[in-house]
């Protein structure tokens, strides 16, 4: 028995030399701060954020051309009310043509009549037909003609 070692210990001598090779492969791979799997993962951030930055500037490149436009033209200043704010003259009805609500930045196509001068003369005097001239509206196109 004592010519004979143990086979662990004999699997470690004539080994050794790998296996501190694979836990030091190990350790800087995968364990250590900075390791290759850390160095990776923040390579994939530094990219992201780099797009990050050339949306921003195309963002910013386009709101500083805006600003030049709206300190240059000062009809483009009421444009953007009317477009994004619904703002209207005292002679003027908006329809908003789209059923999405605006976001931020978008623009939504409307449609600008001028009304003539109307004043109520009473309280009931509106703009929308009340319930009995919309049915008698009806009424008219619903009759078969002779």
């Amino acid at each position: 028995m004592a010519g004979r070692k143990n086979p662990f210990f004999s699997f470690l001598n004539h080994n050794k030399y790998w296996i501190v090779v694979i836990i030091g492969v190990l350790i800087v791979g995968v364990l250590d701060e900075n390791s290759f799997y850390k160095m990776l993962k923040n390579n994939m951030e530094i990219a992201e954020l780099k797009e990050q930055i050339d949306t921003y500037n195309k963002q910013y490149e386009k709101d500083e051309a805006q600003l030049r436009e709206l300190r240059r033209n000062p009809k483009a200043i009421t444009k953007i009310a009317r477009e994004r704010y619904f703002m209207k003259a005292d002679d003027e009805d908006i329809f908003v043509l789209s059923t999405e609500l605006p976001n931020k930045g978008s623009v939504i196509t409307t449609e600008t009549v001028k009304t003539p001068e109307a004043t109520p003369t009473n309280a009931t005097d509106t703009a929308r037909p009340q319930p009995s001239e919309a049915n008698a509206q009806n009424n008219h196109s619903t009759t078969p003609q002779p």
